[in-house]
């Protein structure tokens, strides 16, 4: 890693807490996918989540985004509980971006934009039918703001490129524009590095420290533990649907349990300690994500 991408001090101010999960429970069926796990986001605050393939990450998300309601425990965005329906949950202030990419790949990449800058607008239905002059306003205003986004996340130069035309990395970022796009308080990223080079991995990390910079929190879930432990303020690790451990970066990445949880604890008598790399399991991430996912 470059100097210029190494974690923001320790000693940064961060504001009030603007995302509160309490207890958070979520059974289907007989199976608890995630089991009383508490989480707090800060106002300019980085805060990753990992664990291994199953440890209900992904669940968790959807709990704080409104596609789950939790059996147990409840979500509050600056001090509101949220309802369980992902529109409210982004008008509210959140938004996020999904593990598998979820673009329109027949819209450019302005109009996939502008898609998510419609629910901020406000003209009517016959308005908009009838294209008068509100709609005409806020849709040239819309149409702006969706570029001004393009170009923020470096993609100015593909405005009118049809999103399934555009390469990998470049969809990632168009998910961000467009969740940006909702004016959010809290931007909740979903493995936002997923199938990135290493270039491409380095210019999202600096994305994602200018959003933050914009004063948005940010919730990300990575399997690129390297990526994680240079990014966060803060980072909770799952296990099972449990929380193992929350704490800086340095505490979470020298904790061995976290080491145990990822690569496991090797074949019986072989305790050779020095053969595990405690401070950056990214490789036995790797490996266990391209084996079994």
């Amino acid at each position: 890693m470059t100097a210029s991408l190494e974690q923001a001090p320790a000693d940064r101010h961060l504001g009030a807490p603007v995302l509160e999960a309490r207890g958070v429970v979520m059974r289907f069926g007989g199976l608890t996918a995630v089991n009383d796990v508490d989480l707090t986001v800060r106002e300019g605050e980085i805060v990753g989540l990992i664990g291994p393939n199953g440890a209900g990450k992904t669940t968790f998300f959807n709990c704080l985004t409104g596609l789950y309601l939790p059996t147990e425990g409840q979500v509050t965005f600056r001090g509101a509980v949220l309802p369980p329906k992902p529109r409210k949950v982004v008008l509210a202030g959140m938004a996020r971006t999904f593990q598998n990419i979820r673009l329109f790949g027949n819209m450019t990449a302005l109009e996939n934009v502008m898609v998510g800058r419609y629910c901020r607008t406000s003209a009517a239905a016959l308005t908009s039918i009838i294209r008068g002059p509100k709609f005409r306003r806020e849709e040239a205003e819309t149409r702006a703001r969706a570029q001004e986004l393009l170009d923020y996340v470096g993609l100015g130069s593909s405005t009118e490129l049809l999103a399934r035309n555009m390469p990998y990395g470049d969809q990632r970022r168009l998910e961000i524009a467009r969740a940006l796009a909702t004016d959010p308080k809290v931007l909740l990223l979903d493995e936002p590095t997923a199938g990135m080079n290493p270039q491409e991995t380095r210019e999202a990390m600096e994305l994602i420290f200018r959003i933050r910079d914009s004063g948005i929190a940010v919730v990300v879930i990575e399997h690129d533990m390297r990526f994680i432990f240079n990014l966060c303020d803060r980072v909770l690790c799952l296990v099972r649907g449990e929380t193992l451990i929350e704490g800086t970066p340095g505490e979470v990445q020298s904790d061995p349990r976290v080491i145990e949880a990822y690569i496991g604890t090797g074949d019986e008598g072989d305790d050779d300690e020095d053969d595990v790399p405690a401070a950056d399991p990214q490789d036995a991430v790797r490996d266990e994500k391209e084996g079994r996912a």
